[in-house]
């Protein structure tokens, strides 16, 4: 996620998930949670392993609306 600097525009972040085919939320104002943009990139199930890993990313945006954090979530399935 390095192509996604701090400072950027929700408008910006978009345009990377499209770009990448990432599968994303709107961007979403929230005044108790703050805004935000969620993705998700899911597991290949055409490669086969015990356990997949697939992740969710949260982008964080400040008031003016620029981002000053990402998180990145690991989920994992299988047995």
């Amino acid at each position: 996620m390095r192509e996604v600097p701090l400072q950027s525009t929700p408008a910006e972040v978009i345009g990377y998930l499209n770009s990448h085919k990432i599968k994303h939320s709107e961007f979403v104002r929230d005044a108790l949670k703050g805004n935000s943009i969620q993705a998700a990139v899911p597991y290949d199930p055409a490669e086969w392993k015990m356990v997949y890993t697939s992740y969710g990313i949260d982008f964080l945006f400040d008031d003016h609306n620029r981002l000053i954090a990402k998180e990145i979530h690991e989920h994992y399935t299988g047995p």
